[in-house]
Order: C-alpha cells, then sequence, then structure tokens
C-alpha cells in the first residue's frame, strides 16, 4: 500500500456542513472554473435531491446529487470534482458509489461533452443531443440495468 496515496472516501451527505461543503465545491467548478450563472446553478432542486459526497482527509472534493424524476428512472446531477483531484479516480469512485444507491431500472444523466468517454466507461449510453444547457453543449445519456 502506498502511504503517500490519499484516500477517497463517498458517502450521502450527511450534515448541513456537509452540504454548505458540497455547495462550496459546485460554486467553484461551475460558477468560478466554467461561468455558469449562479442562480442557474443553484436551481432550487437540491432540498429535493439526495446529495452525494467524496471527501479526502476531512475535505469535501466532490459531489453529484441524485433526482428521482420518475418511479423507474433516477436523474444524476451537478457531479464535480475539484480541479486538483481529477484523473486521479476520484470521479469514477463517486459516480459507482452513487450507481450503488440507486434502484431504478434506468438512470440518465446530461454530460458535457467533454466528459462523455468518463461516463461512457462506466456504462452510460449516448441518447440524444447535442444541447446547449448553461450555455454548454452537453448530451442526454442513459444507463438502463
Amino acid at each position: 500500500m502506498d502511504v503517500n496515496r490519499p484516500i477517497f472516501i463517498a458517502s450521502k451527505v450527511k450534515s448541513q456542513s456537509e452540504l454548505k461543503q458540497i455547495m462550496a465545491v459546485r460554486h467553484d467548478v461551475f460558477v468560478k472554473e466554467q461561468g455558469i450563472d449562479e442562480q442557474e446553478e443553484y436551481d432550487g432542486l437540491d432540498d429535493s435531491s439526495t446529495q452525494f459526497v467524496v471527501k479526502t482527509a476531512g475535505m469535501v472534493i466532490g459531489t453529484a446529487r441524485v433526482r428521482f424524476i420518475a418511479a423507474n428512472c433516477a436523474k444524476i446531477e451537478r457531479m464535480a470534482i475539484l480541479k486538483p483531484y481529477r484523473k486521479q479516480g476520484v470521479g469514477t469512485m463517486l459516480l459507482l458509489f452513487v450507481l450503488s444507491q440507486i434502484e431504478t431500472p434506468q438512470i440518465i444523466l446530461h454530460a458535457q461533452w467533454s466528459a462523455i468517454p468518463f461516463y461512457k466507461n462506466c456504462g452510460f449510453q449516448k441518447s440524444n443531443g447535442p444541447f446547449l444547457e448553461a450555455g454548454i453543449k452537453h448530451i442526454k445519456m442513459i444507463k438502463t440495468r
């Protein structure tokens, strides 16, 4: 075991403190880094969503949320990993954890164009698109179980 390698832990959000921290991650990634308008990012759907977090050394470094949009379908949204932690398997670990918590037979997401290979590697297939969402090119992707 490499003692210098950070340990990443994914879980459902358990506290208001974690919720504040995931909002800070989303602000850094979506608002600051990608230039998405804050009003579009904070869409009022967080309270009706299941929130997930990934941490290292007690610090929140990534997040995703899930909304159940139909009895048989969940939608993964707002997946974000802080820039210094990308390309280290953190996103894959978080997504696999999120998928393990969803029991619906169909899962959809709107992938940013640059993230299509990431989601394909996790078993999602292109559905339709491309389209603009928050001014960024996206495509709908589906995973059926």
